[in-house]
């Protein structure tokens, strides 16, 4: 995966884990959960382990690697997540399967290990590769999960893009539309334009995903750490103090101006959802410049059930001149 595409990769695994099982030939399995787990050797997860159980009634584990870019170790680490996993669950079966999102991210499905022209090892690996599915048969036939990844399929044009807004509209849970919507919007940004995208499927349906908030949020944290990085190398070659004040200011001007980003992101969502509110209230936000505050405060207006709720969470602010309004 990449940073554009993993979190939604991973939503909607998590949200339509069993429409994804036909690409895996696991066809008559049944998800019993969507599981991530924590290697103890890094810092990273492992996401995206299916716990299956089969029409015989075996249960048994298979991981799928979702795959954007070229990395030549990406079967090597296939097999080591099984290793680690069979490790863990040496009784249990365990499988997994990368899929390929484009041709460029495409190193195979072999790892052969050869000495003087000699196969020692050989280990074929189930890989997916999204370009040669038909786009127009997920559509037309495929499950809902399968629909959404269309864009990524052989034959992919707006047309469809617009077809699969229209099934997500009309058989997609009320509680799930608006992530899905999300996910094939970052999908079909190479078929639509991102405007006609938002034009066709409302502004406000994006601002109701969580989705959107865990992006805001990444999009955050990265930037953040990148900023980092670059204040750590100019202290490295000059530690003055002069120079750490001016990268230090820089940082802070970033994190104002992606404060106001945010600012603006809530107050539209507050618009959108109860636009009755008044204007004195949705002012207040103007007053919170902590980035995670204000996206903690964007997730609580999403799930607030009713306008008198989101009026409490903006008077709890405090005004541009230190006092809570009344």
């Amino acid at each position: 995966m990449n940073v554009q595409t993993d979190i939604p990769l991973k939503r909607l695994t998590a949200l339509c884990a069993h429409d994804l099982l036909p690409l895996l030939s696991n066809g008559e399995a049944h998800v019993i959960a969507v599981e991530t787990l924590e290697l103890p050797a890094s810092a990273t997860r492992l996401d995206n382990v299916l716990r299956l159980r089969s029409s015989g009634g075996q249960e048994y584990l298979h991981v799928i690697e979702w795959q954007g870019y070229t990395d030549p170790a990406v079967l090597w680490r296939l097999l080591g997540y099984l290793a680690w996993l069979g490790q863990r669950h040496h009784q249990q079966v365990v499988i997994g399967t990368v899929i390929y999102l484009n041709p460029a991210s495409d190193v195979g499905d072999t790892l052969r290990q050869t000495v003087d022209g000699d196969d020692l090892l050989v280990w074929q690996v189930p890989v997916v590769r999204l370009w040669e599915q038909d786009a127009e048969e997920a559509v037309q036939r495929g499950p809902l999960g399968l629909a959404v990844l269309s864009p990524l399929m052989r034959g992919a044009t707006e047309a469809l893009v617009e077809q699969v807004v229209s099934q997500i509209l009309t058989d997609a849970p009320l509680t799930q539309q608006a992530d899905l919507l999300s996910i094939l919007g970052v999908f079909a940004e190479p078929l639509m334009p991102t405007e006609r995208f938002v034009a066709l499927i409302g502004k406000e349906r994006l601002m109701s995903s969580d989705l959107i908030t865990y992006l805001v949020n990444e999009k955050i944290a990265t930037i953040e750490k990148e900023i980092e990085k670059k204040i750590e190398k100019k202290i490295e070659k000059k530690i003055e103090k002069e120079i750490e004040k001016k990268y230090a200011d820089e940082l802070q001007q970033t994190r104002i101006t992606l404060s106001r980003a945010i600012q603006e992101l809530v107050e539209d969502t507050v618009i959108f959802r109860f636009p009755a509110t008044p204007a004195v209230l949705v002012r207040n936000i103007r007053s919170c410049t902590d980035a995670e505050q204000l996206a903690a405060l964007h997730h609580a207006i999403l799930q607030a059930p009713d306008q008198p709720t989101v009026e409490a969470l903006l008077t709890a602010l405090p005004t541009e001149g230190g006092r809570r309004s009344v």
